[in-house]
């Protein structure tokens, strides 16, 4: 493990990214181990701080999540969560954008196949706790818009993650 070059937060063995600061990561390690990880940087991750038009706020989150657990984060499993700040908890889960508009968020950020597929599952669900409210007595067709705004808020960081990072174009 080694430390920022730019702000001296100590790195995870496989982070991308700064923590602290969103900082593509480069530690001062030995030279096969900085080969190493140059390659496995070209071939994963697209260059944050080459004005390839990530935003502060995005490689902000990006370091967020690696400090999470990477690929592996979902908002109900955080491998590496006892060590996130309640800050970076909100970077990675909170996005106002995708809870106002969706899908169309989805959209407008290239993951069409996620968005039918998280879409698909909202109506699941609605359709699920309308069964469910209509056995009950209860009316819950109200509220049942809840459900998908909460869904994409909660996925859509991690979502972008996988995208321009990692490269993924899947399904799920």
């Amino acid at each position: 493990m080694g430390f920022c070059e730019q702000c001296g937060t100590q790195l995870g063995e496989r982070a991308a990214f700064c923590a602290g600061c969103g900082k593509e990561a480069s530690t001062v390690a030995s030279e096969g181990e900085r080969a190493a990880r140059q390659v496995i940087a070209a071939s994963t991750t697209a260059s944050i701080d080459d004005g390839s038009g990530y935003p502060e706020k995005w490689r902000q989150r990006f370091a967020a999540i690696e400090k999470a657990g990477g690929e592996r984060v979902r908002w109900w499993r955080w491998p590496e969560g006892k060590q996130l700040t309640g800050k970076e908890k909100r970077l990675i889960t909170s996005n106002l954008w995708a809870f106002v508009f969706g899908p169309f968020y989805y959209l407008y950020l290239g993951m069409w196949r996620k968005a039918i597929t998280l879409s698909l599952l909202a109506l699941v669900i609605d359709a699920a706790l309308s069964v469910a409210g209509d056995a009950l007595g209860v009316s819950v067709d109200r509220f049942l818009w809840v459900v998908s705004a909460i869904i994409f808020r909660q996925c859509a960081n991690v979502d972008y993650y996988r995208k321009a990072v990692l490269k993924r174009r899947g399904w799920m």
